[in-house]
């Protein structure tokens, strides 16, 4: 990966947020695979597609737009878990009264506003929004409230159109920790390369075995035994494989696949 431009000379000295490192990465690694034996790989295993819509009550008029995404968002703030996180994604806004929506030639109409999932990537990231803008400071905070995630995660009853022959089922393949302040901090990685549950800590150079309650339960956050601190290590960014892809995700190559691809593929690879 040295031959990467992720950022300029200055910039690389810099701490910059894991979910901006992973946008930058991914895009940088795609554009290095363009005209190679792997081209389409980042999207292939990244990308899903969500679909906005405005669905007006009283006529036959609906609003619609589809979009990808390598990652997805989720609110923490007043939530208990995952679960709670992605109802609050898909929830229905109500536009009425002041807050009619203008259906062109039907004027002023209520309506119904959300976001649905057309498809969910075969590695999923989850960003948990610990950090947000409190209005009485003018700075960003850091949200060390207590957040669960499981290690099996079911995601089919967000989809608009689930498949019954490939269930949205993940398995809980890498925690990504912050230590710190919205300063600045300190993370750390815990990986289950094998989705067996046999947990990895990756802390800068030093790799070594873990438990999954210090991978997992470790990372919720919340209160210490001091109700009135809170840990400032928690879970930041998650990675989901899909169960019926964990066969395929993470792979090794192979030297005849190498072979096959061209110098600028090795230079990714």
């Amino acid at each position: 990966m040295g031959c990467l431009s992720l950022w300029e000379t200055l910039d690389s000295f810099k701490q910059h947020d894991v979910q901006e490192l992973c946008r930058v990465l991914l895009d940088d690694v795609e554009k290095m695979m363009r005209g190679t034996c792997v081209e389409g790989t980042i999207p292939r295993l990244f990308r899903g597609k969500t679909v906005s819509y405005i669905q007006c009550k009283d006529v036959e008029y609906r609003s619609e737009r589809r979009e990808d995404y390598y990652d997805i968002q989720l609110s923490i703030k007043g939530k208990n878990n995952i679960m709670e996180s992605f109802v609050d994604y898909v929830a229905v806004e109500q536009l009425v009264g002041d807050n009619k929506y203008d259906a062109e030639e039907h004027g002023l109409q209520d309506a119904e506003k959300g976001v649905k999932f057309l498809t969910l990537p075969p590695v999923l990231h989850l960003q948990l929004m610990r950090f947000t803008y409190d209005s009485q400071t003018g700075q960003n905070v850091k949200i060390n409230d207590r957040f669960e995630f499981p290690e099996q995660l079911q995601l089919d009853e967000f989809l608009q159109d689930p498949d019954p022959m490939d269930p949205a089922h993940y398995v809980l393949h890498a925690v990504l920790a912050h230590s710190g302040n919205n300063e600045g901090g300190h993370y750390v990685v815990y990986l289950n390369p094998e989705g067996d549950g046999r947990w990895c800590k990756f802390d800068d150079d030093v790799v070594s075995r873990c438990t999954k309650e210090e991978a997992i339960e470790q990372n919720y956050g919340g209160p210490e035994d001091d109700l009135f601190l809170h840990h400032s290590t928690n879970a930041y960014m998650l990675v989901y494989i899909r169960e019926s892809q964990l066969s395929e995700y993470p792979t090794s190559v192979t030297d005849p696949e190498m072979s096959t691809c061209s110098p600028q593929c090795h230079g990714v690879l």
